[in-house]
């Protein structure tokens, strides 16, 4: 029974919000998507982690389900990790939640990264992605940077 409300709910919602970009404003609203923060782990030659806080707040009265993301990072504009996640996670209504993304990446493109690094000290971040509902998708992007001292 339960199963069959939340059915009808998600075809309810990606009906209403697939006819408007901000769906329909007391009846199904687009939930809201930041990034909270991001966090550089340890870098090396081979490579480096992050982690990145994503806040997903909820506007409706019932809940929705989250299925997955896709992302990309780069590092002072070089490409250095890309890939979709699942995670399932259900956001109740007028809720936020936030998810937690682990990421691990390899600098394949060390050599055009490196010259730059070395010189300027700075590594700028760009992280960008979508999150993903069962009907709809909703991006997310954030950048920034940080200096190394000598």
């Amino acid at each position: 029974m339960m199963a069959k409300k939340i059915v009808l709910i998600l075809g309810l919602i990606s009906l209403l919000v697939g006819c408007s970009s901000a769906g329909i404003k007391g009846v199904v609203e687009r939930p809201e998507v930041s990034i909270e923060k991001v966090e550089m782990g340890k870098l090396s030659l081979s490579g480096g982690s992050a982690k990145f806080l994503i806040k997903i707040k909820n506007p409706n009265r019932f809940p929705i389900p989250l299925s997955g993301f896709d992302y990309g990072l780069s590092l002072n504009g070089i490409e250095v990790a890309n890939g979709t996640r699942e995670q399932k996670v259900t956001i109740g209504g007028g809720e936020s939640k936030v998810v937690a993304v682990p990421l691990v990446f390899s600098f394949s493109n060390m050599f055009h990264l490196l010259p730059n690094l070395i010189n300027s000290r700075n590594l700028k971040y760009d992280l960008s992605g979508s999150i993903h509902f069962p009907w709809f998708k909703l991006p997310f992007s954030r950048t920034g940077g940080t200096s190394f001292s000598r």
